[in-house]
């Protein structure tokens, strides 16, 4: 079947408008679950367990044994199940009537379920925003409170404090001060470039450039004025990093297909003919690449499941980088975007695409499916990457900063490369010097 403009179009729209809404959705889920509660920052519930210990209180809504076995200091376990069996506010106990109540927990979630249901009860109640996870944000101004610690069994407290040595404060400002903005400024040339020439491949990997520099642009705002701590600021940057993934499989599909394979053209022969035999384009058959793609599409979708079943890590801790107090933490909404919304997004996209591939059987690889298999590839790429540095540097949350700018300049400088390599035949007509108005 001859591919018309139109029909292609129409199936950018309908990928262009499925990877907006898969963009919405974690906006909705976490305003629906943690948005629209009346929430506190660790250091509002110090600054207000100083000022009116008698009117507030902090309750710990985990399991007994967890609290147990570390717990803020002056906090008050009441779980999150004999909460959830309160029928009346006056089921409180006494203690607690006619205070307002700061409830926390590991992540801020069971808190959520906990402030909401007692809200409904008509309790004065507050979910601490990022749990025990983000409680030690507040040590660096409250260094003097009690209220910032964590006490341990036998009474032991404890800092939310891990120093470094000189070598990884090096690092880290090396991956930060100057690693960042190297591959930012290199990215934003080169998508620039890409943008300006004919070549569809190009421009796609140009597009693909420019939407990683928006992901790294709020990244380095989130760093620069919200203290690494803007929950949407992240989320934008994990986003554009799963789009940006699917745009660079789709572009470089693209190259070899129109530029190497030609497995897509119905009237030009495929570069693989002599390896799969019949052709699809000539007579019904089986087609190599097909075949291929579908067997790898099923690996992806298999791999996928892998995420889902890791567990979750609170490491959380402050550091010195030099004269600056850096807190390093891994928060729970981000890890769950990673490992478990971007997998199940790599899932249903990958199974859709292989779907469109069972209904059209006449064509190689449908435009539409190979769309929605680059989709969900970035999406299966960009969580099978975080998670791997999670897991890898979980009890030292500094690497896994480091290698994550360290291989997006890697890949920066990969794209630089290729294109240099292959400029001839990429870029024709393209010199250098001349670009730069500069003479031999």
């Amino acid at each position: 079947m001859k591919l018309t403009g139109t029909f292609l179009a129409r199936s950018n729209v309908i990928v262009i408008s499925l990877a907006l809404l898969l963009g919405l959705i974690p906006l909705g889920i976490y305003w629906t679950i943690l948005g629209n509660l009346p929430t506190a920052s660790p250091a509002q519930v110090i600054a207000a367990l100083q000022e009116h210990s008698n009117q507030v209180t902090l309750l710990d809504v985990r399991l007994e044994q967890d609290f147990q076995a570390r717990h803020i200091f002056g906090s008050l376990s009441l779980s999150l199940e004999r909460i959830l069996s309160l029928k009346f506010a006056d089921d409180l106990q006494p203690a607690l009537q006619g205070k307002t109540l700061y409830l926390v927990c590991d992540s801020g979630l069971l808190s959520a379920q906990a402030t909401r249901w007692m809200g409904k009860l008509g309790i004065p109640v507050f979910n601490v925003r990022g749990g025990l996870q983000d409680w030690g944000r507040a040590f660096p101004e409250n260094t003097s409170s009690s209220y910032s610690l964590f006490e341990l069994p036998g009474g032991v407290l404890q800092e939310p404090f891990r120093p470094m040595s000189s070598a990884e404060q090096a690092v880290a400002a090396l991956a930060l001060l100057w690693i960042k903005p190297i591959y930012m400024l290199l990215s934003g040339l080169i998508s620039c470039f890409l943008l300006l020439g004919r070549s569809r491949d190009l421009r796609l990997l140009g597009w693909s450039l420019l939407i990683f520099l928006v992901g790294e642009v709020f990244c380095a705002l989130n760093y620069l004025f919200f203290r690494d701590n803007s929950y949407f600021a992240e989320y934008m940057h994990s986003y554009s990093m799963a789009l940006a993934f699917g745009m660079v499989t789709y572009a470089l599909l693209d190259g070899v297909d129109e530029r190497l394979l030609h497995f897509s053209k119905p009237d030009a022969r495929c570069a693989l003919l002599p390896v799969c035999g019949p052709c699809v384009k000539y007579q019904p058959g089986r087609c190599g690449i097909r075949r291929f793609s579908q067997l790898l599409g099923v690996v992806l979708v298999i791999l996928s499941f892998i995420p889902l079943l890791a567990p979750y890590s609170f490491t959380s801790y402050n550091t010195h980088i030099f004269t600056f107090t850096h807190y390093y933490t891994h928060p729970f909404v981000h890890q769950w975007y990673e490992a478990r919304y971007s997998p199940v997004v790599a899932i249903f996209m990958i199974c859709m695409g292989l779907l469109v591939m069972q209904l059209t059987p006449h064509e190689t690889i449908h435009p539409l499916a190979r769309s929605l298999l680059c989709l969900g590839t970035g999406f299966f790429g960009f969580g099978w990457f975080r998670l791997a540095l999670g897991d890898i540097f979980a009890e030292a949350l500094v690497w896994a900063t480091v290698w994550e700018e360290f291989t997006e300049l890697l890949f920066v400088c990969a794209v630089i490369y290729l294109l240099w390599t292959f400029r001839h035949s990429l870029l024709p007509g393209f010199d250098l010097f001349k670009t730069l108005k500069l003479k031999k």
